[in-house]
């Protein structure tokens, strides 16, 4: 199933628009998604309940399960991401005087092969969705959220390296 994260704000108002809803749609649903962040169409309050039921038999909100989170000493967070066909990606959450910074994937698998990097063990399978990628930012964030601190950073890699 798509998730509704693979959509940019100019592309959730014509999807509104094509499934017969009017163009302030697009924007109630951006806000819950990004302002809120909310994980379930059915946290969307101020939407007709028939719609919310049309977007959720045909998209997921988050894409991933967390698999595993591992926290360094320094508060370094690696979290192992699993996607809806079972591929697995990281993300690290990275704690600086000026800010947060979160790697997150961009591939699954890579065809670079460093010699000390475990990632090119499995070559290249596919490229992330835009959404895959708004997904591990918006997990880590939404956890974020639960001590109101922010993500200042985001640097886009591979699979192992920025």
């Amino acid at each position: 199933m798509k998730t509704i994260y693979d959509y940019s704000y100019a592309q959730l108002e014509e999807l509104m628009l094509a499934k017969g809803q009017k163009k302030y749609r697009a924007n109630q649903i951006f806000s819950w998604l990004y302002q809120k962040r909310v994980t379930s169409f059915d946290e969307m309050s101020d939407v007709a309940r028939s719609f919310l039921d049309e977007l959720k038999n045909e998209f997921v909100i988050n894409p991933l399960e967390v698999v595993e989170k591992q926290v360094s000493k320094d508060k370094t967070a690696k979290y192992l991401f699993r996607l809806s066909d079972g591929a697995l990606v990281e993300s690290v959450l990275m704690h600086f005087d000026y800010g947060k910074s979160l790697c997150v994937t961009s591939q699954v698998g890579c065809n670079m092969g460093c010699k000390f990097c475990a990632s090119g063990l499995l070559k290249k399978q596919r490229d992330c969705t835009s959404g895959e990628i708004v997904a591990q930012v918006m997990a880590v964030q939404k956890e974020l959220d639960e001590t109101g601190e922010r993500l200042s950073h985001i640097v886009i890699m591979g699979t192992g390296e920025p």
